[in-house]
């Protein structure tokens, strides 16, 4: 397969089951492997952002032509394939070239990446494993460029019920109401909330104002008997847990 007459998409085509068996069967190091086949023998973890965006671009426009040059552009500014999927329509829009169908196929990308995460968490209790509660949360908040707020709904065996989005505020401010975080646990059902915030900023150290929020929740589910679980800040690659530090 020669990469400079072919792309993924073209050079995917026809390839029959005995052809992906032997595919699969590769024991070439992940280095001589052409970016397709990397994929397909499960060693895409060994490609590079720069790689993987490019593969992107070209599958998602069917066409070899113009790909490079617009994963070059996407790469040059957004710095990483993770922080293109997180980016914003408008950004991604003012990007020359995008086309038309570029950007809801990223945004696919993007949900299909964060029901992965999800549907790693534990089934019985999210909190069973904080990795992949972190690696679910991180995906959906670590790139944000303003500050969200989020609850994770847990019922009595810290199974999850619901994750919403409460509120979405500036670059270092998000308005919460902990009356209507109340009213809401009690709507679901919930016995215990996972309050989750990220910092733009990439610094998870909590301000006061979010240990003053923290408390003052905490009263609100008090009169309702529900409690608060932990309470993350996500940053960039670093998050703080409130149980683990010791402010819960």
């Amino acid at each position: 397969m020669e990469s400079e007459t072919s792309g993924f998409s073209d050079g995917m085509v026809g390839l029959s089951s005995a052809d992906l068996r032997q595919i699969t069967a590769l024991t070439e190091p992940p280095s001589k492997l052409e970016p397709p086949l990397a994929l397909l023998t499960g060693r895409g973890r060994h490609l590079d952002d720069a790689t993987l965006l490019h593969l992107m671009t070209a599958l998602f426009a069917g066409r070899e032509e113009g790909s490079a040059e617009l994963s070059h552009t996407l790469f040059a500014r957004f710095g990483s394939l993770a922080a293109v999927l997180s980016a914003s329509n408008r950004e991604l829009e003012s990007i020359t070239n995008m086309g038309t169908h570029m950007v809801p196929m990223i945004r696919l990308l993007q949900e299909a990446a964060l029901r992965y995460n999800r549907a790693r968490l534990p089934p019985e209790d999210v909190l069973d494993s904080e990795q992949k509660l972190l690696d679910y949360l991180t995906a959906r908040l670590a790139r944000e460029n303003i500050e969200q707020f989020r609850i994770l709904f847990l019922n009595e065996k810290n199974s999850l019920i619901a994750d919403e989005a409460q509120a979405r505020g500036t670059v270092n401010h998000t308005p919460v109401y902990p009356r209507e975080v109340a009213r809401r646990a009690v709507e679901v059902g919930a016995s215990a909330l996972v309050l989750v915030h990220n910092h733009p900023s990439g610094d998870p150290t909590p301000s006061e104002a979010d240990l003053q929020m923290t408390m003052q929740v905490q009263a609100a589910l008090d009169v309702v008997g529900v409690t608060i679980a932990d309470h993350f800040i996500i940053g960039n690659g670093r998050h703080t847990s409130f149980r683990r530090s010791n402010l819960l």
